[in-house]
């Protein structure tokens, strides 16, 4: 013993850089001190400070490892975080033997919200070496859980910040993955076993219950769990805040979308979800096209929510007629990617396909769910069907969600086959109009009542038909026709934009190796390049 100070003092002493040019002595030091240190840790235990001397000499790796094993205790904090700060492996190692679990949990403080995610999902590397490695213990789980949800549990519990709060559980924040929403659900999925403990926490079983309602499957919440989330679900903590109308909007929302998510709840509290989704249409007022930022696609989702979760007929009916004064769809048939090919199926072609295929089965859609509610006047749902567009009538009466008095409502309106179809023709079915840039324009003006993809789809075949013109290929997207239209074409109109000036070309070149804004016309392209040089 009387030789050990010295010994460590050889060892956890550096070489001088200027006594080892090569660094071979260094390397032979941290070899040895790496095959010396496990046996010299335990002969430090009457001697803290050769045992700090010891720790301070160590590697973070060779810290964990002695942690792991038991050489390294809590005991050892101090001079752990003398020269270093704690980090995620140290929390790990220290809290796989029980007796220091609370010890360690104490240490997260001192991290990070991502750090806190890292104590857990190293888990497994940490404790690799050792034969049976230790389960996770569930205290440290509610300690991570804890910190990461204080800051959530004070948003909802402050009128001002409440509706921020529920938009960040449900939604999270995609940009910025170390957001604490985001890695308080990876932690909780990562955990079902701890969910029903963590739910009936006094702290923060109320951020937990919310994050369960709104991310988790239904067949993973037994009925137990499922009860124990029962007080989050109308989302209590937006009847009271500082912007009423936004925050009844959201509460309709998401309960809406939790009611769909857990269908057990319309039978366990049908009730109370009724009464606050007629409160949240009467504070909000979302059914109102002035009242909604969202446009088309906001209005849909409330009709939803309100037919998934509404019990009010008066509520029921405004929603219906809402419903039939939304623009009806457009379809587009013909384009060149659904010409006939040898798998193609002709039924695909159907304008009730279409409708689907687009995405424009949507206003079809909300009205069977509104008409599958009880509460729902069948009046209203029989007045909205007549505003409807034949191909949507035909969706209504196929789909097999429809209730049967409304698809035989459905099925008994006359309509006229063509009403609000487009039909994209060939060249050859071109030569018989005796104006067929007129049709081709009629094509280009559909941009405002058809997705985007669907308008690409007319660009490529305006561009590709021999009889488009000048004034047609203006209006089309620069993106289109340098990159998606015949070469010659292309070839053409630059030569003839760009002629013998090399400035115009050089300014072409520069558009072309800049990303092209799917707004810019070839015609403000072509305007841009012949301004070039003047």
């Amino acid at each position: 013993m009387a030789a050990l100070p010295a010994v460590i003092q050889a060892l956890a002493r550096p070489v001088p850089p200027r006594k080892d040019v090569a660094g071979r002595g260094e390397r032979r030091r941290l070899e040895a001190f790496a095959q010396s240190l496990p046996h010299l840790m335990p002969r430090t235990m009457a001697s803290p400070g050769l045992r700090a001397r010891l720790i301070h000499a160590s590697s973070p790796d060779q810290i964990v490892a002695m942690a792991a094993t038991g050489t390294v205790t809590v005991n050892d904090l101090a001079a752990i975080t003398a020269r270093r700060r704690v980090w995620p492996e140290l929390i790990t190692a220290l809290a796989a033997h029980p007796h220091q679990v609370e010890q360690a949990a104490e240490l997260l403080d001192h991290l990070g919200a991502e750090d806190l995610e890292n104590v857990l999902a190293r888990w497994g590397d940490v404790h690799r070496a050792v034969l049976s490695a230790p389960s996770i213990p569930a205290p440290l789980v509610e300690a991570i859980c804890h910190r990461l949800a204080a800051p959530l549990a004070a948003d909802l519990a402050a009128p001002q910040t409440a509706l921020d709060g529920i938009r960040r559980i449900a939604n999270g924040n995609g940009d910025r993955p170390a957001d604490c929403e985001d890695i308080l659900w990876r932690i909780l999925d990562a955990h079902p076993r701890q969910w029903l403990s963590l739910a009936a926490d006094a702290f923060f079983g109320q951020v937990v219950c919310h994050m369960l309602l709104e991310h988790a499957p239904t067949q993973w919440l037994d009925d137990a769990l499922l009860s124990a989330c029962l007080p989050a679900a109308t989302c209590p903590e937006l009847t009271d805040t500082s912007q009423p109308v936004l925050a009844a909007r959201e509460r309709l929302r998401r309960i809406g979308h939790r009611a769909r998510q857990h269908p057990r709840l319309l039978t366990l509290i049908p009730d109370t979800l009724h009464a606050a989704a007629t409160d949240s249409v009467t504070r909000g007022q979302p059914l109102h096209y002035t009242h909604q930022t969202d446009g088309v696609p906001g209005i849909l989702r409330t009709i939803e929510d309100l037919a998934t979760v509404g019990a009010d007929p008066q509520q029921l009916t405004l929603a219906t007629e809402l419903l039939a004064k939304l623009p009806g769809p457009l379809l587009v048939t013909g384009l060149p990617r659904l010409t006939p090919t040898a798998w193609h199926n002709p039924y695909d072609d159907e304008p009730h396909r279409l409708l689907e295929r687009h995405y424009q089965h949507c206003r079809a859609q909300a009205l069977v769910r509104i008409a599958s509610n009880p509460a729902t006047p069948s009046s209203a749902v029989t007045a909205a069907l007549t505003a409807l567009h034949p191909a949507e009538l035909t969706w209504i009466r196929l789909c097999p969600d429809t209730p049967l008095w409304c698809a035989r409502a459905a099925a008994a309106l006359p309509a006229p086959p063509d009403l609000g179809i487009v039909r994209i023709l060939t060249d050859t079915e071109l030569n018989a109009h005796p104006d067929p840039a007129s049709t081709l324009q009629s094509w280009l003006d559909t941009r405002l009542c058809v997705d985007t993809w669907v308008y690409d789809d007319i660009c490529s075949a305006v561009l590709r038909s021999r009889h488009r013109t000048p004034a047609i290929l203006r209006q089309l997207s620069a993106r289109h026709v340098l990159t998606q239209g015949p070469p010659p074409v292309a070839a053409q109109l630059m030569l003839k934009a760009c002629g013998s000036d090399p400035s115009r070309w050089s300014t072409l070149l520069d558009q072309l190796e800049s990303p092209l804004e799917d707004e810019t016309t070839f015609g403000q392209l072509a305007d841009q390049i012949s301004h070039t040089g003047r």
